[in-house]
């Protein structure tokens, strides 16, 4: 399988997560650890600086559905909500690679979720991309009127094949099209941007 412009996102995290990532307040809310979820290394990361609130980001970032808005390999993202608006989980729709394929979904499950600070969730497997112990990993960290997003993806792979192939995609996807959308919708820079070379 050729790696997609968008695959998979979210699938979504990043590198360095660290308590105290979050809303200006008396206290920081307790940020988890990618080693609390899985025990796969990290493979691609962006941490961007962007001209916004973390409000404002998170109402384009917490709101799954939306992802194609910054995702240009997407068709849809369904995402899932409980009573609480906490997302369960969300399935992503991949624009099909070339004309006549068929399309490609992808299902993660939700792991944290928490509003105006970050979210984490797994790939369920099996799956069509060839994931195993894959996370999603997003956090944000309010600077003033600015917004630290970090997000980063941990993953093994069931061959080198699609180990290789999958670091590729997330560099398109996350590294260049994603961190890309992300500074043109809100303006900013990019702090640091990561593929693991193989």
């Amino acid at each position: 399988m050729i790696a997609n412009k968008s695959i998979p996102i979210i699938c979504l995290a990043l590198g360095q997560v660290l308590t105290g990532y979050g809303q200006n307040s008396g206290h920081s809310p307790k940020v988890p650890l990618a080693s609390d979820f899985v025990s796969s290394p990290l493979r691609n990361s962006i941490e961007l600086e962007l001209n916004a609130s973390t409000t404002e980001v998170w109402a384009l970032i917490g709101k799954l559905e939306r992802m194609p808005e910054y995702s240009s390999g997407l068709k849809k993202v369904d995402a899932k909500y409980n009573g609480s608006g906490y997302c369960e989980g969300f399935i992503c729709t991949f624009l099909p690679m070339e004309e006549g394929m068929p399309e490609t979904t992808h299902t993660e499950i939700m792991k944290w979720y928490q509003p105006n600070v970050g979210l984490a969730s797994m790939a369920e497997e099996p799956n069509p991309l060839g994931l195993k112990n894959s996370l999603g990993f997003l956090v944000l960290k309010s600077e003033g009127t600015k917004t630290i997003l970090q997000w980063s993806q941990y993953f093994d792979a069931y061959s080198e094949e699609s180990l290789k192939m999958n670091i590729e995609g997330f560099r398109l996807a996350l590294n260049e099209d994603i961190a890309n959308n992300l500074i043109q919708k809100f303006g900013g820079r990019i702090l640091e941007n990561y593929a693991q070379q193989l």
